[in-house]
């Protein structure tokens, strides 16, 4: 099982990169609109935009970050192809806004 912290600019690029690597697909609901669901063996975490951190006298501590963030969990072993499509990004957080239990 690996965990991976991905960033996109926005939530459709963040869907987009998702399905281009295999790890999610659309899905018709029962209304007949489509949704994007993760593949066999993968949990999906949307994290959206980061806001920034605030004191308890209201100062904000730490900036925000507007992009879009998404965790996601592989129970099962991805191609180095996979891995590579993913919006990765360095330096992954030293105190991560979310993480999986």
């Amino acid at each position: 099982m690996t965990d991976y912290m991905l960033r996109t600019t926005t939530e459709s690029a963040m869907l987009t990169a998702l399905k281009s690597a295999g790890l999610a697909q659309d899905s018709a609901t029962f209304d007949g609109s489509t949704i994007v669901v993760p593949t066999a063996g993968i949990s999906i975490d949307h994290i959206g935009p980061i806001p920034p951190t605030v004191d308890k006298d209201g100062v904000q501590t730490s900036p925000g970050d507007a992009r879009w963030h998404t965790n996601i969990r592989a129970m099962i072993e991805l191609t180095p192809e996979q891995v590579t499509a993913l919006p990765t990004f360095t330096p992954e957080p030293s105190i991560p806004y979310r993480v999986f239990a």
